[in-house]
């Protein structure tokens, strides 16, 4: 990616900037005081989050500035199907909603390595958590500090290893002071920032396409430039087309694409369900901590079904300003493919400098610095939480005092803020789009861990050996397709991540069944529990899924999950070429 050119700013952007900071600095404090007291109240804020506030800092974690510099990119090349990232969640976020969390919340778990040890065995915690240490730092982690670094870099003039390095400090530093309360709080807090400041670009950027009109016809005439059926538009489509599809055909419209498609093949869309996006909604520690500090199992869907009316309208910040870009610069497309991409990747910031008036652009730089407070301190949070709860603990000290886990959290939190920022100054380094980065990384990490959960929680005889098959011979699957794209002219389709991740999750499935019957039953293996594998297993612990389901109407989880489940099957149906 290039680096962007400096953004004027006025004295009342800094004061806007500042003012931000300071609020920021205002919730951490208060929010954070008083929770090293006990590890439980540190590690998971007393298990006293309300709904609204899992919902929103769940959002607020999953949104990040990988989103606005990389998706906002993807959207200008490949139109509206990138939107399937948020809107497919709908389906993940409803087996979290009436199957995982009631057995997540009835187990009273810390971490979801700890969760698979009673499901499983020690071995398969152990390496789930040693995966989750490395997935949170080298793709998580130091993607979102180098994209958040980059893009205040270009809009403050400083130097990028600079910018890294004191967003690094700064955002991780609440993490290390006051534990989840403080990453939840502030994430609510950063998450209204974020939304409301980029949604502000996307208001200024219709009015700009509108000409003369309102908001409305900005938005419909989006819409048909996005078309392409005339004009540079289509001349765009016609350029870039051939890089799309081996057909040279394009529809931007629509969400249902070919199976050679970069990001979303139709061939791979039920797979993304059960690999990638179980991966990162369900079985990502920093995702779904705030879930664990819930009050109760009714907070805890309640706030799933609130971050999933969130995901049908982050596309209007993360995709919309893509289309934008598309309807006022369709000529970036019609030149050399590669310079394409870098115009797309810069395109965010564009807008930010064509669009926005002064005092907005102070708004924009704390909406840009909220999307990496919000991950970082999500991150540091949780990669602490596992290193406490599912290494020290167990390996080094079993009988520690609640201050000495306190201790060894701010301990592992201070580390894996230094360590994330050295691998984003490592990044930085890196040829290549900071979104291509992350997906690869999630299409190799995904597969067998969301192979290995899926059956876990679905099949009784599911045994730690299986899984531990799986887990090993997904990666080697993993490597062995990556290695055969390299060396072998394959078809177009077997090149898209997320083709390569159903592949490799249909390979740790079948991996995971024929450990699982290759060897004794659970029962006989050392260290696996048959009541625990039973507890959290849907068949034979099936009560705990009507707990927590709202006990008046405006209350209940039914009727609020169903709607956003609707109305996303409607939007993506929508956008569909029929």
């Amino acid at each position: 990616m290039e680096a962007f050119g400096a953004l004027p700013l006025q004295a009342i952007d800094y004061w806007v900037f500042g003012g931000f900071l300071c609020a920021l600095a205002a919730v951490g404090y208060f929010s954070g005081r008083g929770e090293r007291d006990s590890a439980e109240d540190y590690f998971l804020a007393g298990r006293n989050l309300p709904w609204y506030v899992v919902g929103g800092s769940y959002i607020a974690a999953n949104i990040s500035t990988e989103h606005f510099i990389g998706m906002v990119g993807a959207s200008y090349i490949l139109g509206v199907s990138t939107a399937l990232w948020d809107w497919l969640n709908a389906f993940t976020f409803i087996f979290m909603i009436f199957v995982f969390i009631p057995f997540l919340m009835s187990s009273r778990v810390v971490t979801i390595p700890e969760y698979l040890e009673r499901r499983y065995s020690p071995g398969v915690r152990r390496s789930f958590a040693v995966i989750t240490i490395i997935a949170n730092i080298i793709i998580f982690m130091a993607a979102v500090l180098y994209a958040g670094g980059l893009a205040l870099s270009g809009f403050l003039g400083w130097p990028l290893v600079t910018c890294i390095v004191l967003t690094g400090l700064f955002a991780g530093g609440w993490a290390i002071y006051g534990g989840l309360a403080s990453v939840a709080w502030t994430g609510v807090f950063t998450a209204v920032i974020k939304l409301g400041g980029v949604a502000t670009l996307s208001v200024f950027g219709l009015l700009a396409v509108a000409g003369d009109g309102n908001i409305l016809h900005g938005f419909h005439e989006v819409l048909a430039r996005n078309q392409a059926d005339s004009g540079p538009w289509h001349a765009a489509l016609l350029a870039s087309a051939p890089h799309l599809s081996v057909t040279g055909r394009y529809d931007r419209m629509s969400v249902i694409q070919g199976p050679d498609h970069p990001m979303t093949p139709w061939t791979s869309l039920a797979f993304m369900i059960l690999s990638v996006s179980i991966w990162y909604n369900v079985l990502n520690q920093f995702i779904v901590q705030r879930l664990f500090g819930a009050r109760n199992i009714w907070h805890a869907r309640m706030g799933v079904v609130f971050a999933g009316y969130l995901k049908l309208v982050l596309p209007i910040v993360t995709v919309l300003p893509g289309l934008i870009l598309f309807a006022l610069h369709p000529e970036y497309m019609s030149g050399d493919w590669a310079d394409a991409q870098h115009a797309a990747d810069a395109g965010f910031v564009t807008l930010v400098k064509e669009l926005l008036p002064v005092g907005f652009r102070g708004l924009m730089i704390a909406a840009l610095f909220s999307a990496v407070q919000s991950t970082v301190t999500s991150v540091v949070n949780s990669t602490a939480t596992v290193v406490t709860f599912d290494l020290w603990l167990p390996l080094v000290r079993p009988g520690a005092s609640d201050k000495q886990q306190v201790s060894i959290g701010v301990a592992a939190s201070t580390i894996t803020v230094v360590t994330g920022i050295l691998m984003a100054i490592w990044v930085s380094t890196l040829n290549g789009g900071i979104f291509q980065y992350v997906q690869t990384l999630n299409a190799f990490f995904a597969p067998p861990f969301a192979a290995v959960f899926l059956l876990g929680l679905l099949w009784r005889r599911a045994n730690p050996r299986g899984a531990i098959t799986a887990i090993v011979g997904g990666f080697l699957v993993a490597l062995g397709i990556k290695l055969v794209a390299w060396q072998f002219a394959m078809p177009a389709w077997f090149y898209p991540f997320a083709n390569q991740a159903a592949m490799v999750w249909a390979g740790a499935m079948l991996l995971c069944i024929l450990g699982t019957l290759a060897g004794p039953a659970t029962s006989k293996i050392p260290g696996a529990s048959t009541s625990a594998r039973n507890s959290l297993t849907l068949w034979d612990n099936s009560q705990v899924l009507g707990e927590g389901l709202g006990e008046r109407w405006y209350q209940s989880v039914f009727l609020w999950s169903g709607g956003f489940f609707v109305l996303a099957l409607w939007i993506m149906w929508t956008f569909t070429d029929h």
